[in-house]
Formats: structure tokens, sequence, C-alpha cells
């Protein structure tokens, strides 16, 4: 009896402890499982994110915009509280050209990320596309103070600033950058751009000068120090310049040299007093450009200071049919006649310059000498005092005037 009882006990008390054990089970997991799981699952949607975001980087670099923009849609789902990814929207919309999409995209990165040197940065983008230009140097401004490392944002902000024609103030900006970006070709360059936009082409070829030390093959750099050694009468430096980029489209590209690097060479060689030299290189530029009529003025120009009056005389009359309004034509005949002492002849030359530039002194002073030579004193002295009235700093026309002013401050 005592035996059966027991059996009964024991079989009661493990009925019920099995009880307990499936109703522990019904009730689901822990608290600490459930955040055990929770986990996991944060996880795993941020690996998965993380693939989405690379498979959609990797699309956008390629240009496949539709896929692109798949992928990051897949990552701002699983996580959509990291800024890059509201960013890469943003681009993706902005290259797709829908604007305000991509401008609410970039805001979202700057809003969870307000230290996103690249948000501001492509918001700047968008506000520019827009033209609006204060709103673009701001963001331009901020991208730059966040992330000073990036060229990028520095360059964004200065132009920005100088299609807002605040010259001085991309001036100020690129100089305080200077010393982190002194070796950089594109912000010398900027800094050499500033100052053509001003003339100060002594302060612009200094910066053209190192840009292209620092990157000799980028683009446009040669030929913007070529023009700002010619404006700032470097002309050595100049001669030297255009026969450095005509060897190095020969040597490296095989190319015809551009027209302009042969006009800049003859020009520093007659500015050097070598006009030999200087009519050899004009000759060449007309000979494959027929047309070139500025190139025809400077070889006349050339050829007359070499003491050769039958080129003069041939490049005169080639001025005169490519364009009958200027007056070098004219004047380059008139000299030719002065010389061969046909006075009459070059007046005649001398006027019609004269009614084709009114205010060239040049041409003034050169009817007013041959007047004089003709015995026409008083019309002479008029032309003359005229051309004073257009260049008082011209040379030749103080001298000239002087030499027939009958005043007593001139007849000492």
């Amino acid at each position: 009896m005592y035996i059966r009882m027991r059996s009964t006990r024991t079989f009661t008390f493990a009925l019920c402890s099995l009880s307990a054990l499936i109703a522990l089970g019904c009730q689901g997991p822990t608290k600490h499982g459930a955040i055990a799981r929770q986990e996991a699952n944060s996880r795993f949607d941020k690996t998965a994110s993380v693939v989405s975001f690379d498979q959609s980087r990797q699309a956008f670099e390629s240009g496949d915009l539709v896929n692109a923009k798949k992928h990051i849609a897949e990552a701002i789902k699983r996580s959509d509280k990291i800024a890059q990814y509201w960013a890469l929207l943003g681009r993706i919309e902005l290259e797709s050209r829908r604007l305000e999409e991509a401008r609410a995209a970039l805001e979202k990165a700057v809003t969870i990320d307000p230290n996103f040197a690249e948000g501001f940065y492509f918001l700047g983008v968008v506000m520019e596309r827009w033209s609006q230009n204060e709103k673009a140097l701001t963001n331009y401004t901020k991208a730059s103070e966040l992330d000073g490392s990036k060229l990028s944002y520095v360059l964004a902000a200065a132009e920005t600033m100088v299609a807002m024609q605040h010259i001085d103030e991309a001036r100020e900006f690129l100089l305080s950058k200077l010393a982190y970006f002194e070796h950089n070709a594109a912000l010398n360059e900027l800094l050499g751009d500033l100052s053509a936009m001003e003339d100060d082409d002594k302060s612009a070829w200094r910066y053209y000068e190192v840009a292209s030390l620092i990157d000799a093959d980028a683009p446009m750099i040669g030929d913007k120090l070529l023009h700002s050694l010619y404006g700032a009468q470097e002309w050595q430096r100049c001669l030297d310049q255009s026969r450095r980029l005509a060897r190095a489209i020969k040597d490296k590209f095989n190319g015809v040299v551009p027209e302009a690097f042969g006009m800049y060479e003859g020009r520093s060689l007659s500015m050097l007093g070598r006009f030999t030299e200087a009519r050899g290189i004009f000759a060449s530029v007309v000979h494959r450009n027929p047309e070139n009529l500025e190139g025809w003025i400077d070889l006349g120009q050339a050829a007359w200071n070499a003491g050769d009056d039958v080129r003069t005389e041939a490049a005169s009359q080639r001025v005169m049919a490519l364009a009958e309004g200027r007056f070098e034509g004219y004047w380059l005949r008139g000299l030719v006649a002065e010389k061969r002492g046909e006075t009459a002849a070059a007046v005649g030359w001398f006027r019609k310059a004269v009614a084709c530039a009114p205010d060239s002194a040049t041409a003034l002073v050169s009817l007013g000498v041959a007047l004089r030579r003709s015995g026409a004193d008083v019309e002479s002295a008029a032309v003359l005092a005229a051309a004073m009235k257009a260049d008082p700093a011209f040379a030749p026309a103080k001298h000239a005037f002087t030499a027939i002013d009958p005043s007593p401050s001139n007849t000492d």
C-alpha cells in the first residue's frame, strides 16, 4: 500500500514538472533572448545595407543610374540613419536631373550628420544648378570648413565667388588656403585667372608658371602662361615659352603648331629687336594661313624694321585686300612710298590710314611728318597736335610735335 502511494506521488510530480516545462515553452523567448534576436536582425540589416550601398556605388560609377537607385533604396530601407546613403541617393538624383529630389536627399544627409562635408558640397551643386549662387556659396564654404583637405570644395567656393563678381574675396579665400595646397596646380591656376581678370599680367604669369611646373601637362596652363608673359612684357620668357609649347606639340603629338604660338614667338622677337628672325616667323605663319590678317600686319612691320621694303609693300597690299577698313595696310604702304621719296604719294596713303583710324597716334604722326616734308607746316602742326591729344605718352608724337612747336618752352 505504501509502495503504491509513493509511486503515485512520483508520477504526479513528474507530470506537474512536464506541464510546467510545456507552459514555459508556450510563453516564448525570454527578454534576453528577444534582445539578442533583435540585435542579430539589426546586424543583418546593417550588413545587407552595406552590400546594397556598395552595389549602388558601383552602378553609379559605371553610369547605371537605374540600378544605382534601386540598390540605394534597398540600403536606405534597411538602414535609414546613415548620411552617406542619403548623399549617394542625392547624387544619383542630381545626375538624373531631378534636382528637387536631390535637394531633399542631401538635406536629409546633413540633417543626420551636420558634420558631413560631402552632403553640403553636393547641396551647393544643386543650388548652383538653380543659379542660387548665395546658397551655393554657403554650402561650398561649409563643406570646405568641415573638410579642409578637399581641394574640390575650396575651388567650388572660390569659383562661385568669381561668378558673383567677388574677385577680391575669392583671392583672399584662395590665399588663405595656399599654404595647405601650395603644390597644387589647379589652385595656382585659379589665382592666375583672378589676376588676369584684373589685367594684372605680372602677377598672373607667376601663378601660371608655378602651376605649369607642378603639372606641365595640365590643359590650357601653358597657353595662359604664354599670354600673360606677353602682357607683362616679359619678352624673352614669352619667346622661350612659345618655343617650348611648339616643341611639346611636335614631340608629343606630332601635330601642327597653333598659329598663336608662332604669333607670340614673332612678336616677342620683334619686341627684342630681332626683326629679321621675326620676319621669318611671320612669313611662315601667313604661308600656312594666307587669311591671317594680324599675321600680315606683323609681317609688314617686322619687314619694315628689318629694312625689307619689298616684303613690307607686299604685306601692305595683302592687308588692304583682306581688310580695307584697317589703317595698317595704308600706313605700311605710305612708309614705303616715303622711303622712296614719293612724298605726295606717302601723304595720300597716310590720309587713308587716318581716315580709317582717326584716333591712331601712329597714323597721325606719320601723316604729320609727311605733311611737314611736303611743306604743309600749318596742317602738319594741327595733325601732330591731334596725335598728342590721341596719345600724350606716344614718344614719336611728342618728338615730332616738339620739333615744330615754336613755343618758348621748345626753342632751347
